[in-house]
């Protein structure tokens, strides 16, 4: 892993930094972006060989304790799963970022996938939130993350109840931002695009997008997001993404907005399927 510089992160909210689908993508950033910084981690993932792999490699690469939590959020029994780790631990900084993000037709989708889309996204990240986030007002001191989505702001067909799921994490982090501002806890919305994660590469998605879609990094989303805690509500970590946000959400009517979303993920979708 790249030397990394300090974001003195540590210094600020103190403890442990737990951070949710870890062990890939925009999570694993997270944590070695948090591990540099001098955090001891929790890191929660249901994969187990490769959320091991990134716990022993974090600390054999700064020192510090990282501890590979199992566990499947969209199951039941993760209120109490969730009071173990807070009570456990002192919790600094709660990453929010777990999620999975079916593709296709709305009714092609099966309501059982839909609902576990709806726990995973929403019911565990309410579950975190408020449990760790509780702890963090007791001590006067912490951060809450919610990694929400560019899609959250525009809405897009073939990802409707993942938008929907995405909107539920914006609105919670920024309603909770104005909430608890002077409070000593403080809450950040990310909102990036298309990311070069496991699913996007799995669907091929990397290599298919149109030139008009920017595909970001997931380091670029980490680094962006820590960077931008304590300065405002929401962040979209990267140039291209807020370029694209501004022109779609304030300059163009939502039809239109919709419609050219609608193209892209056509688009992508066809070229997975073909």
């Amino acid at each position: 892993m790249a030397n990394r510089t300090k974001l003195s992160l540590h210094d600020r909210y103190g403890g442990h930094a737990l951070v949710t689908g870890a062990a890939r993508g925009i999570g694993r950033a997270f944590a070695e972006y948090l591990a540099a910084d001098g955090f001891d981690l929790l890191l929660v993932d249901h994969e187990a060989e490769e959320n091991r792999a990134l716990a022993h490699e974090l600390h054999a690469n700064h020192g510090i304790d990282a501890q590979a939590i199992l566990c499947d959020l969209s199951k039941d029994g993760l209120s109490e799963k969730a009071r173990e780790w807070a009570t456990s631990n002192e919790i600094g900084l709660l990453v929010n970022n777990a999620g999975i993000s079916p593709m296709d037709r709305f009714f092609d989708i099966s309501l059982e996938d839909h609902l576990t889309t709806l726990d995973l996204n929403c019911r565990a990240t309410l579950i975190l939130s408020h449990t760790i986030g509780r702890a963090m007002a007791n001590r006067g001191r912490g951060a809450l993350i919610i990694v929400s989505s560019a899609s959250a702001i525009s809405g897009a067909a073939y990802f409707s109840h993942y938008a929907a799921t995405k909107g539920y994490g914006l609105n919670l982090a920024t309603s909770l931002w104005s909430e608890l501002r002077g409070s000593g806890i403080d809450v950040l919305a990310v909102c990036p695009g298309l990311t070069n994660t496991t699913p996007v590469k799995e669907r091929k998605l990397d290599q298919t997008v149109p030139f008009f879609v920017p595909m970001n990094d997931p380091e670029v989303v980490a680094r962006g997001a820590l960077r931008a805690l304590g300065r405002g509500p929401v962040v979209i970590p990267t140039f291209a993404d807020r370029l694209s946000s501004s022109l779609m959400s304030r300059l163009l009517p939502r039809s239109w907005t919709l419609s050219l979303v609608r193209e892209s993920m056509e688009r992508l979708r066809n070229s997975r399927n073909s």
